[in-house]
C-alpha cells in the first residue's frame, strides 16, 4: 500500500469516525462498506431463507453494472452477497479481481457446495475472506437446516482450501464459518467450535435470523428459552477463547434480550431502543441496483429503495432528501419502517468487533 493510499484511508476513517458520532444529515463522505448483491441465484432451499416468497425471477448482475456501481463508491471493503449464492454468477470472479485491483478487500459468504474446480479458482483469486454457510457438524441437521444432504461437500472443500494454502504458503482466503442459528441446530454449537479448531479457522459468526420474512413458520426456527440460550452461548463462549477463535458470541451475550426478544411471536415482540449507525457508514445495492439503507431491507419486499445507481449518480442519493429523512428519524431512534422494528442493530462496540476481528484481518 502506497503512502497516497494510506492517507487517503486515513483520511475517510477519520471522516468516518466524525460521521458516526455527529450523525450528520449528509455525510462528510461516501459510505466505506459496501454490501452488493450480484445474484439472486441459489442452489438451495434453507429453512430459514425467505427468499423462496421473495424472488420470482432470480436475476445475475452482469460486470458491466458490478464496474458502473464499484466505480462510484470505491468501498475499502466489499460484500458481494444478497439474496443469492455468490459463486453462482459467472462473472464473479472479475468481480472479485477488480475490487481487489481498487484496493477493496472482497469477501461474501458462500455455501460452498460447487465444484472443486470452483474451489481452486476460488482460492487463485486472492480473495481476502469467504463466509462458508454452514449451519450445522452433521448430515442430519444439515439437512433439516439446509434442505439438502451436501455437508460432505462443503467439509471437502474447506479441506481442499486448507490444503491448497498449506501449499502454496498462503494466508488467503480466511475461512469464515457462519452458523445460522436457530433450534434445529443450537445443539451443535459446541461442536462446530471443535471442527473449526481441527482445521485451522479462526473465526465463527453465530448469525441471528431475521425473521421477518418467515413469522408464519417460526415456531420451527425457534422455540427454546432464554436461559438456554444464555448457557450455551457462554459455555461457546469459553470453549472458543481456548482455541482463540474470534466469535461475536460476546456481543449475543451483551445483547441477550435484544436477540431473544426478536425470536418471540410478532405480538409478543417488544421494540428495541439500540440506535443505528448504518446510515452513516454502509449501504446496500440490490441486483437491480436499487439502494437500500442495509442487508435486512431484502426481506422485506414491499420495503421502498432510496434510488437506483444504474441510473442516477449514487452521491446525489446519498445525499438525497430520501436519505436525510432516514438519517434524521434514526438520529432520533424513530424507526418508521418495520423491518428496522424487528432489528438489533450493532453499537459501536459490536461493529468493531465485527469490522477488524471477523472482516478485515486479512488484506
Amino acid at each position: 500500500m502506497t503512502l497516497a493510499t494510506q492517507a487517503v484511508k486515513l483520511w475517510r476513517y477519520s471522516n468516518l469516525a466524525i460521521d458516526v458520532f455527529t450523525k450528520p444529515l449528509v455525510p462528510r463522505q461516501l459510505p466505506t462498506h459496501l454490501q452488493l448483491e450480484v445474484t439472486t441465484y441459489c442452489n438451495q432451499d434453507c429453512l430459514s431463507c425467505g427468499r423462496r416468497d421473495i424472488i420470482e425471477d432470480p436475476k445475475h448482475m452482469n460486470f458491466g453494472q458490478f464496474k458502473k456501481i464499484y466505480d462510484q463508491i470505491r468501498p475499502f471493503n466489499i460484500n458481494l452477497s444478497g439474496l443469492g449464492e455468490p459463486l453462482l454468477n459467472p462473472d464473479i470472479f472479475r468481480m472479485i479481481e477488480y475490487s481487489r485491483s481498487n484496493g477493496s478487500v472482497v469477501n461474501f459468504p458462500t455455501n460452498l457446495t460447487l465444484n472443486e474446480k470452483i474451489t481452486r479458482k476460488l482460492v487463485d483469486t486472492q480473495i481476502s475472506q469467504i463466509k462458508v454457510s454452514i449451519d450445522a457438524i452433521t448430515s442430519d441437521t444439515y439437512i433439516i437446516v439446509r434442505q439438502s444432504d451436501k455437508l460432505d461437500i462443503v467439509k471437502r472443500n474447506i479441506a481442499l482450501i486448507n490444503k491448497i494454502k498449506k501449499e502454496k504458503n498462503l494466508s488467503y482466503p480466511e475461512i469464515r464459518l457462519n452458523y445460522a442459528f436457530q433450534k434445529a441446530n443450537m445443539h451443535e454449537l459446541l461442536d462446530l467450535i471443535d471442527f473449526a479448531h481441527e482445521n485451522d479457522i479462526r473465526t465463527i459468526y453465530v448469525q441471528d435470523l431475521n425473521y421477518f420474512s418467515v413469522e408464519d413458520y417460526k415456531d420451527r426456527l425457534c422455540g427454546f428459552s432464554q436461559e438456554n440460550l444464555e448457557l450455551l452461548l457462554r459455555e461457546a463462549e469459553t470453549k472458543a477463547g481456548k482455541y482463540s477463535i474470534n466469535t461475536n458470541i460476546g456481543n449475543w451475550i451483551r445483547n441477550m434480550p435484544e436477540f431473544y426478544n426478536k425470536t418471540l411471536a410478532a405480538n409478543q415482540y417488544t421494540h428495541n431502543e439500540k440506535l443505528c449507525t448504518f446510515p452513516w457508514v454502509s449501504t446496500f445495492i440490490d441486483v437491480f441496483g436499487n439502494v437500500k439503507p442495509c442487508p435486512v431491507f431484502v426481506w422485506d419486499k414491499h420495503a421502498k429503495h432510496l434510488g437506483n445507481c444504474l441510473e442516477h449518480d449514487f452521491k446525489d442519493i446519498w445525499k438525497s432528501g430520501g436519505y436525510q429523512e432516514l438519517r434524521a428519524e434514526f438520529k432520533k431512534n424513530i424507526r418508521s419502517n418495520d423491518i428496522c422494528k424487528r432489528c438489533v442493530p450493532p453499537n459501536i462496540v459490536d461493529m468493531q468487533l465485527i469490522f477488524n476481528k471477523m472482516l478485515l484481518k486479512v488484506s
